[in-house]
């Protein structure tokens, strides 16, 4: 007999992240239809592990950083550009992983929403649908297993 309940929460997930993939196919859409185009310059790869860290400001992060030296880490691209105001604008790819990597000095293309520019994505199918798919398969993942417990 499985825990009271988990079928719900299994369920309640997955309509969760069907609901974030269709947030971001929205503006994948929104960036299709008004966004603006422009060139970007990956000016770095961070640690994600690391990156959290740095916002917690631990003490211990020179540590843990030298401890991580031997773990592989997948980085995350850093993505800089000036929008149309002038501003210049940082941000982070929406996707992490293997093969999605960027290498630092890479000039990329990126779009983002006018007025909105931290609503930004580099212009690659794999930036712009990835996310959304990883989703939807998570997604699918927890609605068929909450739908799977919840028929047993």
């Amino acid at each position: 007999m499985g825990m009271p309940g988990a079928d719900l929460l299994c369920i309640a997930i997955g309509l969760f992240l069907y609901a974030y993939a269709l947030r971001d196919a929205r503006l994948v859409w929104r960036l299709r239809r008004e966004g603006v185009r422009t060139e970007g310059l990956v000016v770095a790869n961070v640690d994600h592990q690391a990156r959290n860290q740095n916002r917690k400001q631990n003490q211990n992060l020179k540590q843990k950083q030298k401890q991580k030296q031997n773990r592989n880490t997948i980085p995350t691209p850093v993505i800089q550009f000036h929008d149309r105001q002038g501003h210049e604008v940082e941000f982070t790819t929406a996707i992490q992983g293997i093969g999605l990597g960027l290498a630092t000095g890479r000039r990329v293309e990126v779009m983002y929403l006018p007025g909105e520019s931290q609503k930004a994505r580099v212009w690659m199918r794999r930036q712009l649908v990835g996310p959304a798919l990883g989703m939807i398969l998570g997604g699918t993942l927890f609605l068929g297993f909450g739908l799977l417990v919840a028929l047993s």
